[in-house]
Formats: structure tokens, sequence, C-alpha cells
């Protein structure tokens, strides 16, 4: 069995992790209120941006912090509904090429994220695709804003491949993986077919060193 695993923002998608979240906010809260977290959120950026740089997987904990309080369900059925005005709109049309030629192969097509589950479902259904996505804790219908599962950047995300591939029997030499961040680099060494897209600088050096492919999709 061959897979094929792709990071979603800024590889599958023009995304971030903070996108979502602004276009819950700002269709689902009174105006005021949401200029009001907007301003929150601008005070958070430097603390994000330093915890980035630090260490990915800080920030992403630190961030979902955001969801607290949030009703779950409410949240998953917003997605849902608005993919296709959302998400779907951004995701990158080489992309879509790129998963047809592997569905053509009968290659498994598996999306590996550290966004949350709710957000990336409805793409993953959209693609035909597996999900290895973050899971947020649940209290009383509502998010407290902890993560459940293992933060899913760096060698977290390595870890969660080789645990799926168990499962599924994948070949991971035979495999292929696509990532945009130097954050990927553990999940691009893990498979024979390394894919850097639009990498950041960091990676675009290691997959030069290394004689990974790399392509630019917009």
């Amino acid at each position: 069995m061959v897979a094929a695993f792709f990071d979603v923002d800024g590889t599958l998608t023009a995304t971030n992790v903070l996108m979502p979240l602004n276009w819950f906010m700002k269709e689902n809260l009174p105006r005021w209120r949401y200029w009001a977290w907007s301003l929150k959120l601008v005070f958070w950026l430097p603390v994000y941006f330093i915890a980035d740089k630090i260490d990915r997987r800080i920030f992403i904990q630190i961030f979902f912090r955001q969801y607290s309080g949030i009703e779950a369900e409410k949240l998953r059925r917003w997605h849902k509904e608005h993919f296709e005005r959302t998400l779907q709109r951004l995701v990158f049309a080489q992309s879509l090429e790129r998963i047809s030629w592997h569905n053509q192969q009968n290659h498994l097509i598996v999306l590996v994220t550290g966004s949350a589950d709710f957000v990336t479902e409805p793409l993953a259904s959209w693609l035909g695709a597996d999900l290895i996505a973050a899971k947020l804790q649940e209290e009383n219908g509502k998010f407290t804003g902890k993560l459940i599962s293992e933060v899913l950047v760096g060698e977290g995300k390595a870890v969660a491949i080789k645990n799926y591939t168990l499962k599924k029997g994948v070949d991971l030499k035979a495999s292929y993986a696509y990532g945009d961040s130097i954050s990927d680099a553990p999940m691009l060494s893990l498979v024979g077919h390394p894919i850097a897209v639009n990498p950041d600088k960091r990676l675009r050096k290691l997959a030069i060193q290394k004689g990974w492919e790399i392509v630019d999709w917009r």
C-alpha cells in the first residue's frame, strides 16, 4: 500500500491556522464583540510569533486557547456548512492535480495537520482522504482550548504517520509526503518521495541539500 501524506496549511491550501477561527468569529459575533476579539488577537500576535520561533508546538498549544468556551457542535456545523465558500476556495489548483494523479495510482490520500479536526474534516471528506488532525477537549458541550491529541508538529507528525502506516500496512519507502515548513522535515524524511511545497527558507535549503523535489503551488 502506497500513501500520499499532505500537510494542509500552506501546502494544500493558501491558509494558516488563524484564518478558520477568524471566519467563524466574524460571522457569529456582534460587530462590536468581533472587533474587541480582533484587538485581543492583535495583542497576542507578538506572543504567537515568539512562541512559533521558539517551538511551533508551543505556538499551537497557546493558540488553541482561543477556542475556549466556544460551543463545539455549533463550530463543527458551521465549518461543514460553509466549507465551499471558505476553505474549499483556498485549495491550490496544483494540489488538486497532484491528488488526482495519486488517485489514478490507487494511492491512499492522507491529510496530516496541526489544525483542528473540525476545520479539516470537510476538506478530507471532499477529497476522499483520511485525516490525522488535532483534537480539542470538550466539557459540557464547549471547547476548553486544550488539546487531547498529540501536537501534530515536527516529530509529532512523524510519529502519527508511523502509527497510521502500522495500522494500514503502508510502505513508507514507496510513499509520498508534501510539506511547506521546516517543521514538516521529520514527516518528509520518512518517505521515499518527499516534496517541499512553497517551502520556507530553511526547508528550501534542506530540500536542495537532500535532493528533494521542490514545487511552487499558487
